[in-house]
């Protein structure tokens, strides 16, 4: 199975609008995007950013983050909590445009991040990026 296909299987419901697998440990970089989508334009910052190994994780609750040029707040971050590994998102309002909710599950190697459409609630993305993430962490990844 490629990577791709791995993105595809999280945009099957028609409930995302973008997904991306990235890696964060060696492979630093987007393994696989939804074409056209902001995860397509994420930069090896980015992704240190969002997972942020050794830096104080509390700053991003005031200061939010950018993920593939879009500016985004944090809800709520259980990334590096064992058994969790999910961190849920929102996206910031650019010019009157609609926010929307996204959520990244964390597995041993990879980061898998869903956006919704409008109006999708981020439990529904949390559970998602979580399940996709565990079977990718017992898959090695």
């Amino acid at each position: 199975m490629s990577w791709q296909s791995y993105v595809d299987s999280l945009m099957a419901d028609g409930s995302c609008q973008d997904s991306a697998i990235v890696g964060y440990t060696d492979a630093k970089y987007v393994w696989a995007a939804t074409a056209g989508g902001t995860f397509n334009n994420m930069t090896v910052r980015s992704l240190e950013t969002a997972y942020a190994v050794g830096k104080d994780r509390e700053g991003f609750f005031t200061s939010g983050l950018t993920l593939g040029q879009k500016k985004c707040s944090v809800i709520r971050d259980s990334l590096q909590v064992e058994g969790d590994w999910t961190m849920d998102i929102r996206t910031k309002s650019q010019g009157g445009e609609p926010t929307y909710n996204v959520s990244v599950g964390r597995a041993s190697k990879a980061l898998v991040l869903v956006m919704g459409k409008e109006g999708i609630h981020g439990g529904q993305l949390n559970k998602k990026a979580y399940s996709m993430a565990e079977y990718l962490r017992k898959s090695g990844y």
